[in-house]
């Protein structure tokens, strides 16, 4: 009868105890989504891309791997990788290869969820100069947006979080002010709840 209470008594505890951890999760979340929110810019300027869908690409490439794209590519997959991660030149976005290539180099594909999609537009569209903050380093683009429209590829968002740095591909608009204020930090916190569905 003993031994009934104590495995009672522990089941108890392991249900009180998870009840209680998804409550402070909910509250993180529910935390994180008021200051997204009361820190995006309400009245955006024209967006980056008019888009219906957005593709989340992550790669977690280590430093000195990607570093040693710097210097030595010696296969045509390595050309690739540098290409996506290292390279700052625009890719031709509108082809197929393009898509490809993401996933030869290494980087797992999630779909963003529409809910997202206003917040994505306001962080990606023309804002005023505001205070820009960077670090003098040679940016990893580990993260990548792909804008579509009609399942068509129209723009390319290539963020490096370490450096904020970025490199906006196929936008006519002015992209100049993106990353600035709180914009990487905004945008982390959207994407930190893909990046973990791969």
């Amino acid at each position: 009868m003993t031994v009934i209470k104590y495995i009672f008594l522990i089941g108890f505890l392991i249900v009180i105890s998870c009840n209680s951890s998804k409550q402070e999760t909910d509250k993180n979340s529910l935390e994180t989504e008021n200051f997204i929110n009361n820190n995006l810019n309400s009245h955006p300027g024209k967006p980056f891309f008019t888009f219906d869908a957005v593709d989340y690409y992550k790669n977690d490439i280590d430093e000195n791997t990607a570093m040693n794209l710097l210097n030595y590519r010696p296969t045509s997959l390595d050309s690739i990788r540098y290409n996506l991660i290292i390279d700052e030149t625009s890719e031709n976005i509108s082809n197929e290869y393009f898509i490809n290539n993401l996933t030869k180099a290494g980087f797992n594909k999630t779909e963003i969820k529409s809910e997202d999609f206003q917040k994505l537009a306001a962080l990606f569209s023309e804002q005023h100069q505001r205070e820009e903050i960077y670090f003098a380093c040679i940016p990893i683009f580990r993260d990548i947006l792909v804008f579509k429209k009609n399942e068509k590829v129209i723009g390319v968002a290539k963020i490096c979080f370490g450096c904020n740095r970025n490199k906006i591909i196929a936008s006519k608009s002015n992209t100049s002010n993106f990353g600035q204020g709180k914009d990487y930090e905004l945008l982390s916190l959207i994407l930190n709840n893909y990046k973990n569905k791969n």
